[in-house]
């Protein structure tokens, strides 16, 4: 069974600090981390130097399009953690950069990626008969949007099989349901608490160890 997490966060920062404090074990046992799509370097300002960040945009310590680099700038087991949230979805050589990611981490890799079929996108995309900016046709060409739609439960089945076919292990996963302290999050979030429906989880999270 999958656990689920209802820590909330509204920006990059907060989810920074969300995951200094949800993976503080794996970030004290580490010497080097990499930030894979660091955008500003919110986890290199809250850990200290030992972050290295990385991205196509923001202030980053070294630009890397994945896109067309992936990261073959790093060699073989380089860094002891490395972080990758939301940001696969983003690149259409999904699979490639996954194993790139695995083939540089010494020891720990984070990914968190979105439940794409969460109730309230889906609800939204009913009601307003659009896919939001991330999806769809714009009427002028994106810098940026998703290039996959998948469930929580399509990523748990894939990531189940990657692992165990490329002997690794999943240290842990969860479904996390981010909905602010504020009245109208707490009255969402407390009935979910007690039944917690998958289709209201916003993202997917797992770390693998080496």
């Amino acid at each position: 069974m999958i656990k689920t997490d209802f820590s909330p966060f509204g920006n990059r920062t907060q989810r920074a600090n969300f995951i200094k404090t949800k993976f503080k074990e794996q970030i004290e046992k580490s010497e080097n981390i990499l930030d894979v799509g660091c955008s500003d370097n919110d986890l290199k300002k809250i850990v200290g130097n030992k972050v290295f960040g990385i991205d196509v945009s923001g202030t980053y310590d070294k630009r890397i399009d994945l896109d067309k680099d992936q990261l073959s700038n790093f060699s073989d087991n380089s860094y002891d953690f490395i972080v990758c949230t939301e940001v696969l979805e983003h690149i259409d050589n999904f699979y490639d950069v996954l194993d790139d990611l695995m083939r540089i981490s010494k020891k720990y890799t984070l990914i968190s990626l979105p439940n794409c079929i969460n109730i309230w996108k889906i609800i939204k995309i009913i009601t307003s008969s659009r896919t939001g900016k991330f999806y769809g046709l714009p009427k002028e060409k994106p810098e940026d949007r998703h290039r996959w739609f998948f469930s929580w439960k399509e990523l748990d089945e894939f990531f189940e099989t990657y692992c165990a076919k490329n002997s690794l292990k999943i240290k842990e996963k969860f479904l996390h349901f981010n909905y602010s302290d504020s009245p109208k999050g707490m009255l969402i979030k407390l009935p979910l608490k007690i039944f917690p429906i998958k289709a209201f989880a916003q993202s997917y999270w797992i770390l693998i160890e080496k």
